[in-house]
């Protein structure tokens, strides 16, 4: 239904800095007992400010993928509801807390944003705290789900583990049928979109998005590699020292 590719790669100050990379992904499809097929799409961005923001990331999107499962096994087509995000989010704040008392440490310390998309046949959901983009194309148009929260130079942003992140929990539904997404992380944010016309910047997504549309579902592995290495390269690196990260997905066609 989907050919996927996907890479989080670490940026160039939290080398230097000796850190970890921050981000976090996962990108599949998801088939229920009744047939139907989900792509599921979730990234997280750590806090660069909070101790353990890379742990805070990874907790977000395994909860996030566990609890979008359980939903989509328990009610399917009906999960396409603003209170399904609302419940991902209320389990992402739980697992987040407890992972918090049981080191000692302030749910603060696990700050991270959260992104991504439920995308069935004929529904599709989508949700953000924070920055970073979901990026959409129907009949060769792109647009932006959600602008990013912060602006093109500010270093502020919403995170999960925010007391009123429910309040900054920005959900659309839609009836359309999509083509491609791509969801990433704020560390390329300045690469994927046009600022001034809050837009796409097609120039970066068009030629990602040619390969991925010729390439063979069995090796979009080595696909995502490639993409790995962009991530990585000396082009990317100079536009940005954060770290990066790129979900691009392509509905195949028959």
């Amino acid at each position: 239904m989907w050919e996927i590719i996907r890479a989080s790669t670490i940026g160039t100050s939290h080398i230097k800095s000796g850190t970890l990379c921050q981000d976090s992904c996962y990108a599949d499809v998801i088939c229920t007992a009744d047939g139907q097929e989900y792509l599921v799409v979730v990234v997280s961005d750590g806090a660069g400010s909070a101790k353990e923001g890379g742990q805070g990331a990874e907790l977000t999107c395994e909860t996030a993928i566990s609890s979008i499962s359980t939903s989509l096994e328990k009610e399917s087509a009906d999960i396409f509801t603003e209170q399904s995000a609302v419940t991902w989010i209320e389990n992402i704040r739980n697992v987040i807390s407890d992972k918090a008392k049981a080191n000692d440490l302030a749910v603060r310390d696990f700050a991270c944003t959260f992104l991504g998309a439920v995308i069935g046949s004929s529904q599709s959901l989508f949700f953000q705290i924070g920055d970073g983009a979901v990026m959409l194309s129907v009949n060769d148009v792109q647009g932006v789900v959600f602008w990013p929260e912060s602006g093109e130079y500010a270093n502020m942003t919403y995170f999960v583990t925010d007391q009123d992140a429910l309040s900054n929990l920005r959900i659309q539904i839609s009836n359309m049928s999509f083509e491609e997404i791509a969801v990433f992380t704020d560390g390329i944010q300045r690469l994927a979109l046009s600022f001034e016309q809050q837009c796409p910047h097609p120039p970066f997504f068009d030629p990602m998005f040619a390969v991925l549309r010729k390439q063979s579902p069995e090796l979009c592995d080595d696909l995502s590699e490639q993409l790995r290495q962009f991530l990585e390269s000396p082009a990317v690196n100079e536009r940005t020292d954060d770290d990066k990260t790129l979900v691009l997905a392509t509905r195949l066609t028959a």
